[in-house]
């Protein structure tokens, strides 16, 4: 296996588990203590990963951009709660967008039977609407394989001839100093010509983003609601942050 690959698969690896040691990755890679070795120390450098004392690994979350599907895999109950308290502000005959995020995807169940009309620009959410039988439209563009969604001049363009009376969207990270931050700048161009198309736009962001940063900033903490699943006491004086565990 090249160094490449094999550095994204350790990627891949600590995406879908807290930490991992050093003897876990050499047998799921079939590697030499070494050839690892030599493999976190360039992902470390790189910014990627964190080597801890006594042998454990683990993901820098703040400068990796993971799959939806690695993401699919985390936090998954907090996820649910936002979710769930996101589709309680739905009401019949909305028309609402929900973009490519792995919250946004958990909201697709409680949305069946509902009178309302969902578009979005995820392909993998398009697939899940559809097999649910939930009106919904599609916005094409340029494919960026990581999110399975499309981005880009054309899905720009769409999405600027649309009004809708509610947006879902998911972001990277959230905190009081940089607000409402995000890794790519096309899709924050998504984001945000969503967030001016809609009467009403909320982030489904949970707790383990706060305080993480990345490149872009979407939107301040003020400029639309945040659902999350549980309390974070430095925001008790955001009227706009919706606690879930509320419901």
């Amino acid at each position: 296996m090249i160094p490449a690959i094999r550095q994204q698969t350790i990627v891949n690896l600590l995406s879908e588990n807290e930490i991992m040691y050093m003897d876990d990755l050499i047998k799921q890679l079939d590697v030499s203590s070494s050839t690892l070795r030599r493999d976190l120390r360039e992902l470390e450098k790189s910014g990627k990963i964190n080597i801890l004392h006594g042998g454990g690994v683990q993901m820098n979350r703040k400068n990796v951009e993971l799959s939806i599907a690695a993401k699919l895999n985390l936090n998954k109950d907090a996820k649910n709660k936002i979710a769930l308290k996101a589709c309680s502000f739905i009401e019949d005959n909305d028309v609402i967008f929900i973009d490519p995020s792995s919250t946004t995807l958990q909201m697709i169940p409680y949305l069946v039977n509902r009178k309302i009309t969902v578009v979005t620009n995820g392909f993998y959410h398009i697939s899940q609407l559809a097999s649910h039988q939930i009106p919904c439209i599609m916005i094409g563009g340029n494919i960026k394989q990581a999110t399975n969604s499309c981005i880009g001049p054309l899905a720009e363009s769409a999405l600027r001839g649309l009004n809708f009376n509610k947006c879902f969207l998911g972001s990277n990270g959230f905190s009081i100093n940089y607000g409402i931050t995000n890794h790519d700048i096309n899709e924050f161009t998504i984001k945000k010509i969503a967030m001016e198309q809609s009467v009403k736009p909320y982030f489904l962001l949970d707790s383990s983003k706060y305080n993480i940063v990345t490149m872009i900033k979407v939107a301040s903490l003020t400029d639309a609601d945040i659902i999350t699943e549980k309390r974070i006491p430095e925001l008790d004086e955001y009227e706009n942050i919706i606690v879930a565990d509320t419901i």
